[in-house]
């Protein structure tokens, strides 16, 4: 079992000691995951403590940890990406789409995107972002690709087309999609991605990895139950690892 997407820092919450680093180890093992990946919001990239994760990393025995990174994908900002994206030694990199014409579509203080745009052309242009996300070449891993479902604002019309055209971008790119467990805590109260939207993936063979996006340590794999009976009736019976850039798997 893995969890490939999650928060010691999270939004700056706590820093990024060995103690606390361990404190998300004792909860994974506990939890039956084998396999841990620190990746922290790329804007707080100064934050991260590379040496308190190496000592971390000697520490934890049962539990093996990866360094990765979520970088925020922002049409325009590919210095500022590519930059971020190589400024230390990951075993993988995120890339997540939380933007719209660079305003937040997942910030729970300030929706008002949802009013300022129609709903359709906001979720097409949402989706967009993610079909550049995936073929940029700058990412291993897709986070949490339809995050833009998190308040429940859904279009009229029917966006089975768009997904379509995003699952082929995603196979395409050979990018491997994140099985995300965060949004059932979330006001949509289900995994990322829905359904129906990784059996495309699955139909089209791109990979997952499962994380729970936890920005505590009592969230490391929350909501597991769920998201692997998910996978497990799509059809997937075994998830990507990294380490150095180097894919592997793990059976389900």
């Amino acid at each position: 079992m893995i969890d490939y997407h999650l928060h010691v820092i999270a939004h700056g919450d706590r820093p990024m000691t060995v103690e606390n680093i361990l404190k998300y180890c004792e909860v994974a093992r506990a939890r039956g995951v084998s396999q841990m990946g620190i990746t922290e919001h790329d804007r707080y990239l100064e934050e991260i403590d590379l040496a308190a994760f190496r000592e971390a990393r000697e520490l934890s025995h049962d539990v093996e940890l990866r360094l990765g990174i979520e970088i925020d994908y922002v049409p325009g900002a590919e210095e500022r990406m590519e930059n971020d994206a190589t400024a230390l030694p990951y075993d993988y990199v995120i890339g997540s789409v939380h933007r719209v014409d660079n305003e937040e579509v997942d910030r729970a203080t300030d929706q008002r995107i949802y009013d300022r745009y129609e709903t359709y052309d906001l979720y097409a242009a949402y989706y967009a972002n993610v079909r550049k996300a995936a073929l940029s070449g700058r990412f291993e891993i897709l986070g949490h690709p339809d995050l833009i479902k998190i308040f429940r604002h859904f279009p009229i019309r029917d966006i089975t087309p768009i997904l379509e055209e995003t699952a082929d971008a995603v196979a395409e790119s050979g990018i491997v999609v994140d099985v995300n467990a965060a949004g059932l805590r979330k006001p949509i109260g289900e995994v990322y991605p829905s359904r129906e939207f990784l059996q495309m993936f699955y139909e089209r063979g791109v990979p997952i990895v499962l994380s729970s996006d936890a920005h505590a340590p009592d969230q490391v794999a929350l909501g597991y139950d769920t998201s692997l009976a998910l996978v497990h009736e799509v059809g997937y019976r075994e998830v990507a690892t990294f380490r150095n850039h180097e894919r592997g798997t793990l059976p389900l």
